[in-house]
């Protein structure tokens, strides 16, 4: 766990103390050397969590979304390149600040055990998602889309949080391997 999101969080001083002309480079190898360690939680044959700690855990279930996730931020990196070459440096650099933090969010988010720390998490990554629609989207509609996009994203979870709410009510626990062992069955209200 501590093996991905620790480079990753040390990208975030790396963008700044990079030279202008070797940033993308620079970022570019070091998030392509990232995205290689969920490759060994592959080799993994038994169900059980991997790397479990009381706050985050990777199992068969999030190993390939944290690949997915540590696969995008090169990718971006490389396609966002030739879009951001007539920006100014410091533009540049708070671009890959803000791509660098959404994958430490999300990376976070996967990884969670609770599940409002799930759900706080995954509100989180509307803050950098919001920021790059919002200043570096093509159109010039951009701000309605990031409006939006927040509104309904938040509408749109209110849902969970308040059967999560329901759920520690009803358990006494938000953590996703205590609810495996629980013997209460949840009633759903639709039936």
């Amino acid at each position: 766990m501590l093996k991905m999101i620790i480079p990753t969080t040390m990208l975030l001083p790396m963008t700044w103390l990079s030279k202008n002309d070797t940033i993308w480079i620079n970022l570019t190898m070091h998030s392509l050397a990232i995205s290689l360690i969920p490759l060994l939680f592959f080799n993994q044959t038994n169900t059980n969590l991997l790397n479990h700690s009381t706050y985050l855990s990777s199992d068969p279930l999030t190993t390939p979304l944290l690949t997915l996730t540590v696969w995008l931020l090169p990718l971006m990196i490389m396609a966002s390149q030739y879009h951001l070459c007539n920006e100014p440096p410091s533009q540049k650099k708070f671009y890959l600040f803000m791509m660098i933090l959404l994958q430490i969010t999300l990376i976070l988010t996967f990884m969670a055990t609770e599940l409002i720390m799930f759900y706080i998490l995954f509100e989180t990554t509307l803050i950098p998602t919001l920021i790059i629609i919002t200043k570096w989207g093509s159109q010039a509609e951009r701000l309605n889309a990031g409006t939006y996009f927040l509104f309904y994203t938040l509408t749109g979870s209110l849902p969970l949080l308040i059967m999560l709410i329901y759920t520690y009510n009803n358990t006494g626990s938000l953590n996703i391997t205590l609810l495996t062992l629980t013997d209460q069955k949840l009633t759903t209200t639709w039936s």
